[in-house]
């Protein structure tokens, strides 16, 4: 019988596990998962580094070596990146790394390839008017949206270093959009300032409309008129596409002479 060895997935979303050894005086954490688990590791231990694996062991693609002794948030952070998804980065030089609660949609379980969306999705289409809902209704799901975007920033150690958050702003320009109005929220809620961000265009396609050409463009669509230098940024969205809109958020932060961009989603979508 052939024994069945774990191939690395490059369509991973998330932490699927990880396990921590030691030889020596070193520590190692090995794990298998989306590979920009290590962004957020390093992120909250700057004193680790990235490191082969030993015979490339296929079983634990990716390995991280600390030459001290971790605590035992480590393992909570570990055990917070399973519940979470993990973002795979493709606009590079932007973002330093990137999370999203939850899918906007995930497969039915009727087997006939159908979509349904998720809790997390259901929020945000109330928020949105896409469902027709009563105003308590669509308050109490920006507020447990709120609770949930939240929840996340305590608990991941990088994250909750924030010192500003940055709301990708709607496709109309003087229309608040659902990421401005979660960061409000969330800006009382955990006291971080909301700096406003400015388009360049008053009218613009919904993201999810555009042609990849129209996509990249958005890395230069946004302005941050403040300095924020050295200060570690929050861009907060609702729905993760493709990452573009983010991503120039990311850059508008960048050019305002950010130090650490970090990237926080309600929802990502199915698609690639």
């Amino acid at each position: 019988m052939t024994e069945e060895r774990y191939q690395p997935d490059s369509r991973a979303n998330h932490l699927e596990a990880w396990k921590l050894t030691r030889s020596g005086s070193a520590w190692f954490l090995q794990y298998r998962g989306v590979p920009a688990v290590t962004d957020h590791v390093l992120g909250i231990l700057p004193r680790a580094k990235a490191v082969g694996t030993l015979s490339h062991d296929p079983q634990w693609p990716y390995r991280i070596r600390m030459d001290f002794n971790p605590d035992g948030s480590l393992a909570e952070f570990l055990d917070f990146l399973q519940e979470v998804l993990v973002i795979h980065i493709r606009q590079k030089g932007y973002l330093d790394a990137a999370i999203a609660l939850d899918f906007y949609t995930r497969p039915a379980k009727n087997g006939a390839g159908d979509l349904v969306y998720t809790p997390t999705a259901q929020s945000i289409r109330l928020i949105k008017h896409y469902e027709s809902a009563e105003q308590g209704e669509v308050d109490r799901a920006g507020q447990e949206l709120c609770r949930s975007l939240s929840d996340a920033i305590v608990r991941h150690e990088w994250f909750n270093e924030a010192t500003r958050i940055l709301a990708v702003p709607g496709h109309v320009r003087d229309k608040p959009s659902v990421s401005v109005l979660l960061g409000t929220l969330l800006s009382r809620e955990l006291g971080i300032e909301l700096t406003p961000v400015s388009c360049t265009t008053p009218l613009r396609k919904p993201a999810k409309l555009m042609s990849p050409r129209e996509r990249a463009t958005m890395l230069h669509e946004f302005r941050v008129d403040e300095d924020l230098a050295g200060e570690t940024i929050l861009v907060l969205d609702d729905v993760y596409h493709t990452g573009y809109t983010m991503a120039g958020v990311a850059n508008a932060a960048r050019r305002a002479r950010a130090g650490t961009v970090l990237g926080l989603a309600a929802a990502r979508n199915l698609r690639r």
